[in-house]
């Protein structure tokens, strides 16, 4: 469900791209190179030019009338992202391209299909603009009975510069999901040199519909040990997807490394996912609910472990698909996760947000008495902050009951 929610989330974003850094069990905490040096001329801009082109310039030089851009011109638009900085996490700068594109959108133009644009920019040399081009293709759909899907693909997997890959496995993986050569593709690339490529990688799968689906599973496992760790986290909130018991001791082995702590809520999303799977409410992996709960029972050293936001992924409940759910997840022992969750909350070092979703985890699983014993807690917390947070939660999730 995670993934197909990331399909409605890719159609709001704007092309500018963020990402993580650092490394893997060493974590590599280097930052990126210089940016990527662009072309020097474009469409007859140069690029110092562009650097301080306010939008509405950039649309004057290149579009005759703003109300309808024909397609020769949006292309001619998309085309000057060439000369927007790029880092080596294939970040765009803020560009004026961009604020272009937009602004054409909000003011109402009349715009080409972003399809009609295809055979020009993916004939395009700089590896830039096609990525960026399948960035905003992202927005679209378009299949085998499309015109354009088999110029679009053919492309596609001739792709070797590593931006146009990864921007190709970011956006358009649902697009090829079942096509046997791009899958065929995506799992050519899993060693790829470049970190950016191997953490799109792990998302690309979770789109993919291929014959045989264990070769890209070896992948992802293969990448939860990843010396990156935008690799490894990416790897890691995605291979729950997949349900596959396997993925299981690798996740719970980065849950007991404190140094990859910025995975943990990563790995927790798809340990959670493997047996409860809110809203959905339809896996079962026993062996993930064990890894969960030895991840909820363990001794950390930070305030902020376990992590705040992995606890959150078991902290709610479907009202419809729940009592369904517990009724053949005979493995899961409510008792248990509400004494992990109580010794949790009762542990005063830990961060607030962290003993607050224990909160919310013990009124999914606990009953009413079970909530009702946090309050001699609660009344000894001497934070006033803290306490009136504490008891607007318990107070919450009493109402429920």
């Amino acid at each position: 469900m995670k993934k197909f929610l990331a399909i409605f989330l890719a159609i709001l974003m704007v092309a500018t791209l963020a990402a993580c850094g650092g490394g893997g069990e060493t974590p590599d905490t280097t930052e990126p190179d210089a940016p990527v040096v662009a072309a020097d001329e474009v469409h007859g801009i140069k690029k110092d030019a562009y650097a301080t082109l306010t939008t509405d310039d950039l649309i004057a030089k290149l579009i005759k009338d703003k109300t309808a851009p024909t397609v020769e011109e949006y292309t001619a638009l998309i085309e000057t992202i060439e000369l927007a900085d790029l880092d080596e996490r294939f970040n765009f700068a803020d560009n004026a391209t961009n604020d272009a594109l937009l602004q054409l959108k909000n003011d109402g133009a009349t715009l080409p299909n972003i399809l009609d644009c295809a055979n020009a920019i993916i004939a395009n040399d700089s590896a830039q603009v096609r990525a960026y081009y399948y960035s905003r293709l992202g927005n679209v759909f378009f299949d085998d009975t499309t015109a354009y899907y088999a110029p679009i693909k053919a492309k596609v997997i001739s792709e070797t510069e590593p931006i146009a890959i990864a921007y190709v496995f970011r956006y358009l993986a649902s697009n090829f999901r079942s096509d046997a050569e791009f899958c065929d593709f995506v799992l050519s690339q899993k060693d790829n040199e470049n970190f950016m490529v191997r953490k799109w990688f792990s998302s690309a799968v979770t789109f993919l519909a291929p014959a045989d689906k264990t070769p890209f599973i070896d992948a992802m496992l293969e990448l939860l040990n990843d010396e990156n760790i935008d690799v490894v986290t990416e790897a890691a909130i995605n291979c729950g997807s997949l349900d596959d018991d396997r993925f299981v001791e690798p996740l719970a082995k980065i849950l007991k490394d404190e140094s990859l702590a910025d995975a943990h809520d990563d790995a927790m999303t798809s340990l959670v996912e493997m047996w409860y799977n809110y809203p959905a409410h339809d896996n079962y992996s026993e062996a993930a609910y064990k890894a969960t709960m030895d991840y909820l029972k363990g001794e950390y050293a930070s305030e902020d472990l376990p992590n705040w936001l992995g606890l959150s992924k078991m902290a709610n409940k479907s009202a419809t698909r729940f009592d369904a759910w517990a009724t053949e997840a005979t493995y899961v022992n409510n008792d248990e996760i509400v004494e992990a969750a109580k010794n949790i909350f009762e542990d005063a070092t830990k961060a607030r947000l962290v003993r607050t979703q224990c909160i919310s985890i013990i009124g999914v699983f606990g009953d009413k008495a079970d909530l009702e014993a946090l309050q001699a807690t609660i009344d000894k917390v001497e934070s006033a902050a803290d306490k009136s947070s504490y008891q607007s939660k318990l107070d919450a999730e009493l109402a429920k009951k």
